[in-house]
């Protein structure tokens, strides 16, 4: 039985580390009056070159989701209101090269994340 719970919390210990290479990473610049930046949630998740979205909107507040490239530029506008979920994908294979930045923006809390294309 020790054995066991030894694997599981190795697996575990793994399982944790290599999440959080896969990350979220901090935006610079993006809205300096911002409260609260957020990083390394669950709720936006990169994949290589893929970003998804997935945030829970029990309270039905205003929800803003922003696509920025490295030159802080905004690319892509998206306002949620009063849903429940907000659910997103986005694919930047096909992206030119560069740093693109996605912020989630609810209430006075802010997520994000970066991809960098090569």
């Amino acid at each position: 039985m020790k054995n066991n719970w030894k694997k599981v919390s190795s697996a575990l210990l793994v399982l944790a580390a290599s999440a959080s290479l896969n990350a979220a990473s901090p935006v610079a610049n993006v809205n300096p009056g911002e409260k609260e930046m957020k990083t390394n949630t669950p709720g936006i998740v990169v994949q290589g070159e893929k970003v998804l979205v997935n945030h829970l909107n029990l309270e039905g507040e205003k929800v803003t989701l922003k696509v920025y490239d490295e030159d802080n530029r905004l690319l892509y506008i998206k306002k949620f209101d009063q849903s429940p979920v907000v659910e997103m994908a986005f694919n930047f294979e096909s992206a030119y090269e560069g740093t693109y930045s996605v912020v989630l923006k609810d209430g006075d809390v802010t997520y994000s994340a970066t991809v960098a294309v090569l």
